[in-house]
């Protein structure tokens, strides 16, 4: 019998609402997003079992898309292309496999409009201009063109429902071609579709009418809307108010679905797609207004409703009537069920480290989480046969190391966990110290919890011997043992007053007053040290052998360092590489024209190094004749989400 919902006012959450005659059985939404898994723009097998396994988890009501509703927005990195009736099966297959776990779907319809590249198609816009983000400049769509796309969204949502999809929500928000039109930062518009904010919403208030023509008055239809651009001089929350009301008489919409920002500024973007160090549900009073402007009108709202208890305030406080969330679900799709089951310590946590997520789809691949391996691999995990239970040995209690241990043990395998530290979690444990690292902390509890609830023997606070892990008589041993650091080079190297990013966040009384932070990594380890050391009060540079810091760091996290290094007083030098050393003096030579460019002095050099694989044990235990295998930067120094996922690959192979 299903326990009470843990969280005091959820009951809400789990109460059915109906939208123009469609009934979602609770009021969890997974709104629209990429997911980087279409290979030519249909839906395929590997996204119909990632959805499925959400409306499995008892998501309420699933957002399709955003689908792509003409060729000039063209189907980028996975994108799903509602251009013609070739999409009409596979989207007839999401539909049929969401209806059978219990939910519904409405199909989310788009134009990027200049918010991409797609070199050399041009791209279309209301006027001929360009954003920060991709920076090609847009063709200003001619009368016939705007037209022609009306229609295009009209046919599109057509396909929609004679698919099986239950109803339809048009994208106007974000920085897309919609929004683009709406707002006088973009649209400079002479003609009829110009100047006027009654002119500038007269392409999406024709395309809503249109798509309401189409569809009928019987099929839910809704927008999203960004209630606030988030740029100086865009539109705000007044003027979204009274557009808002105009969309929603011109397409008689039963939803309007909340957010906010644009995706085509990197500051907006950022804001509106909050990575880790900014607080949740930053726009809530945005959504709060919108409701209250429009009533009657059901009111969605997602920005970093990030766990249960804060959807369920989101309604509590009258904000919205639906609770939408997207990373929260990509990081485990049992949310909802584990919610009303009064289970929320065992929800995998999105921790907004945007790594496995935004991190992979701009790097063209499917998405996935950091803290969940299964997400993307729903397909491959659900055909998985039974295992030979084998006695298996992980040395090492960081990333790598505890989800071997986690999936093995899950798998069916008698697992030992060993960790020369009193403590799980590896180098997770530095990383949640910075200020506005903190939640690495929710991910280290949860892998904590998930292995005794799994039935892994933990033995903490002594290190590994080859001996002893011989002497267990193991099956497998899964060496995710981490990596040491590499050394500071170049002349006069040893006479430098070095320390580790590890050895400076661990006891920042070590550091002096003058920081260099030398960055070989470019991602966050060598980044939040510099801010961190200059919030405590220390003069900090930090250099790096690239055309810029972080050049390895996802769109969103780059954006929010800048923003605090440049607030903190870090100074940024990229391309340069330190040559040599005398004490704290440092000599730079330049990267591109090869020549000094300069020298300096500190009192501490900070070191944020990949380093070289721990991996002493490996000889050994081969030498012992056991079957081993070294994971995570036991293998090769990478990142989070590589240790994370080789951890998982690993314990699949056994």
């Amino acid at each position: 019998m299903p326990q009470a919902p843990a969280e005091p006012g959820s009951d809400r959450l789990f109460q059915p609402l109906t939208l123009n005659g469609v009934t979602v059985r609770n009021r969890f939404v997974l709104c629209g997003h990429g997911t980087g898994m279409p290979k030519d723009g249909t839906p395929n097998r590997q996204m119909i079992d990632y959805y499925a396994a959400r409306a499995r988890g008892e998501v309420g009501l699933i957002m399709l898309g955003t689908q792509q509703v003409h060729p000039s927005s063209p189907g980028i990195t996975g994108l799903l292309c509602n251009y013609d009736d070739r999409i009409i099966p596979g989207l007839a297959e999401v539909a049929r496999a969401v209806h059978a776990e219990g939910g519904r779907i409405f199909g989310y319809l788009g134009h990027m409009g200049m918010a991409t590249s797609a070199r050399p198609v041009p791209l279309w816009s209301a006027s001929a201009v360009h954003e920060q983000k991709y920076g090609e400049v847009a063709h200003a769509m001619t009368v016939d063109e705007i037209a022609e796309v009306t229609r295009a969204f009209a046919d599109a949502a057509e396909r929609n429902l004679r698919a099986g999809l239950d109803g339809i929500e048009v994208h106007c928000g974000h920085g897309l071609l919609l929004q683009q039109f709406l707002s006088p930062l973009t649209n400079f518009r002479t003609d009829a579709y110009g100047g006027s904010p009654e002119n500038r919403a007269r392409f999406p208030s024709e395309v809503l009418a249109a798509v309401r023509a189409r569809i009928g008055p019987d099929v839910p239809l809704g927008i999203r809307i960004s209630a606030d651009e988030l740029v100086p001089g865009g539109l705000g929350i007044a003027e979204m108010t009274a557009i808002t009301r105009w969309l929603v008489a011109a397409g008689t919409l039963d939803f309007v679905d909340v957010s906010a920002g644009s995706d085509g500024d990197l500051v907006s973007n950022m804001l509106h797609e909050p990575p880790m160090g900014l607080p949740p549900a930053p726009y809530a009073g945005l959504a709060a207004q919108v409701r209250a402007a429009c009533p009657g009108v059901t009111v969605i709202h997602a920005t970093r409703i990030h766990t249960a208890a804060e959807a369920a305030a989101l309604l509590a406080r009258g904000d919205a009537d639906m609770a939408g969330m997207v990373r929260p679900l990509i990081a485990d799709p049992e949310l909802p069920r584990k919610a009303r089951e009064g289970r929320v310590d065992e929800v995998t946590p999105c921790v907004a480290c945007e790594q496995g997520c935004f991190g992979r789809l701009f790097r063209g691949q499917h998405i996935s989480c950091v803290g969940n391996p299964t997400t993307g691999r729903e397909t491959r995990w659900a055909a998985l046969g039974p295992v030979v239970p084998k006695r298996v040995v992980v040395v090492g209690a960081g990333p790598s190391g505890m989800e071997a241990a986690r999936i093995a043990a899950l798998r069916g395998h008698a697992v030992t966990l060993i960790d020369a530290r009193g403590e799980c979690g590896g180098r997770m444990t530095l990383a949640r110290r910075p200020e506005g690292r903190e939640e690495w902390d929710r991910m280290i509890r949860h892998k904590a919890a998930a292995l005794d609830r799994a039935g892994v023997e933990l033995r903490l606070g002594r290190p590994a011997l080859a001996e002893e892990i011989v002497a267990m008589a193991p099956d497998a041993v899964l060496l995710a043992t981490g990596a040491r650091p590499g050394p500071l080079r170049g002349p006069g190297a040893g006479t430098a007053p070095i320390l580790t990013v590890d050895e400076a966040i661990a006891d920042p009384a070590r550091v002096g007053a003058r920081v260099l932070v030398i960055d070989a990594m470019n991602r966050t380890p060598g980044i939040a040290t510099a801010i961190e050391l200059a919030r405590l009060g220390r003069q900090v540079e930090i250099c790096t052998e690239q055309v810029h810091v972080g050049t390895k760091l996802v769109i969103q996290n780059l954006t929010l360092f800048w923003k605090k290094m440049v607030e903190a007083g870090v100074v940024m030098t990229p391309a340069v590489r330190p040559v040599a050393f005398e004490g704290g003096r440092v000599q730079f030579q330049h990267m591109f024209s090869r020549q000094p460019c300069g020298s300096r002095d500190y009192d501490t050099i900070v070191l944020a190094d990949p380093g070289v694989p721990r991996d002493e044990l490996l000889a050994p235990l081969q030498a012992a004749g056991l079957w081993v295998r070294a994971i995570g930067d036991a293998y090769a120094p990478r990142d989070i989400e590589a240790a994370f996922l080789d951890g998982y690959e690993a314990a699949l192979s056994l």
